[in-house]
């Protein structure tokens, strides 16, 4: 899903296909309303995530299945630029703690329906 919005986010696309591979639900939401709002300032995100996933919860006797992902998502290295280049704010980001639900949809398989990511400090 990190790789997808880090793609869309080079033209702040909330259309980006790779979205609706990787998310759904409020995730989806989510990851599409940050991109719209980029796109209406004149921005762009370039850069990379440092991810590290790990399963800490999984529920596949639920209906629907779900699995609990935990990440200590670095996005030192990712930043947000007007459509020139320049950086808009050349403060590097830092180690965030999220947290996401991924659920199997059946015909859509697994994706990520919900997500949170900390303030920088937080892991």
């Amino acid at each position: 899903m990190w790789a997808s919005y880090a793609k869309a986010g080079l033209t702040a696309n909330p259309d980006e296909p790779d979205l609706n591979r990787f998310a759904s639900d409020g995730a989806l939401k989510t990851l599409r309303n940050g991109l719209a709002n980029y796109r209406s300032k004149k921005q762009v995100l370039k850069g990379k995530y440092v991810l590290n996933p790990q399963a800490a919860e999984v529920a596949l006797n639920a209906s629907p299945a779900t699995v609990t992902v935990t990440d200590c998502i670095d996005d030192s290295n990712f930043l947000v630029y007007n459509l020139s280049g320049e950086p808009i704010n050349d403060v590097p980001g830092g180690r965030r703690s999220a947290r996401a639900t991924v659920t199997n949809l059946a015909a859509g398989g697994w994706k990520v329906t919900s997500f949170g990511v900390q303030d920088v400090g937080s892991c």
